[in-house]
């Protein structure tokens, strides 16, 4: 089957002590035959997928086939489901983030999160950024140029810089995933995980957080789970098709799309399923 060719190609590459490499560079962060389950249920099979350096990677898939649930391992965040068991690696960096002395704080710094709907504090605009850096204990100084920085970065300075005292919950949807694109920005993550982030907003909201993606890029390497195939074509640069917990797929976006090597990708690419 082609889907074990493409399998055994990845493991390959993992396997050599080197770091994974292709015209992209080398791996940010990669898992090795990571698997997890949720009590019984099997929900990561033997996953093997290298996310680039100042890359846009797409995850898509359909429902229930393990978009998200991957996503959150590369930042720990299924530790907070008790029932979750996982094997495998998570290397960030060449380091495994699932060692026992890991200090999770700093994965979850390093590796920053946006959720499907925009989740900002219940607080100003200015102390939703400045929350977290007030409990690392920054000097105000820093703070208010962290803050500016980090609106700039997220394309929201212009709109919100003379209201800054106003509560988050005054801005439109579009604007609150950019702040909290903006929050997750201000602790200087190397990655960012987008798990669905445009998919409760308008088309313009979601026009303008693609191209707020096509531009952080330069700065962070991206990962991000979508729904919308339209959407993996436009943004991505590689892109890595799931289907029932397991890596079908992992290609260049303009390949996989235009010469899928698995039948299923195929499939699901040209909506026969999803």
């Amino acid at each position: 089957m082609v889907i074990n060719q493409t399998s055994n190609t990845i493991n390959n590459e993992l396997d050599n002590k080197k770091k994974p490499e292709s015209v992209a560079g080398i791996a940010h962060i990669r898992t090795e035959d990571l698997n997890l389950w949720f009590s019984d249920k099997h929900v990561l099979v033997d996953v093997n997928i290298p996310i680039y350096d100042k890359k846009v990677t797409a995850l898509i898939g359909p429902s229930g086939c393990g978009k998200s649930t991957l996503l959150r391992c590369f930042n720990r965040m299924n530790d907070l489901i008790p029932e979750a068991k996982i094997k495998g690696k998570v290397l960030l960096n060449e380091e495994n983030i699932y060692e026992p002395k890991t200090d999770i704080t700093r994965v979850r710094t390093k590796v920053g999160m946006v959720f499907q709907r925009p989740n900002p504090f219940p607080k100003t605009i200015y102390n939703n950024i400045a929350y977290g850096l007030r409990v690392r204990g920054e000097k105000k100084k820093n703070i208010d140029e962290v803050v500016e920085n980090s609106l700039k970065n997220a394309w929201l300075w212009d709109e919100v810089k003379d209201r800054l005292n106003a509560s988050a919950m005054s801005l439109s949807g579009g604007q609150q995933q950019r702040l909290c694109i903006a929050r997750a920005l201000a602790n200087d993550p190397d990655i960012i995980l987008l798990d669905e982030p445009t998919s409760a907003l308008d088309p313009q909201s979601t026009s303008r957080i693609e191209e707020l993606c096509l531009e952080l890029k330069n700065k962070v390497t991206i990962l991000i789970v979508t729904h919308n195939i339209a959407q993996a074509g436009r943004i991505s640069d590689y892109t890595a098709f799931m289907y029932l917990g397991e890596m079908v797929e992992f290609e260049k976006t303009k390949k996989m799309f235009t010469v899928p090597k698995d039948k299923r990708t195929e499939a699901y690419l040209s909506g026969v399923f999803g």
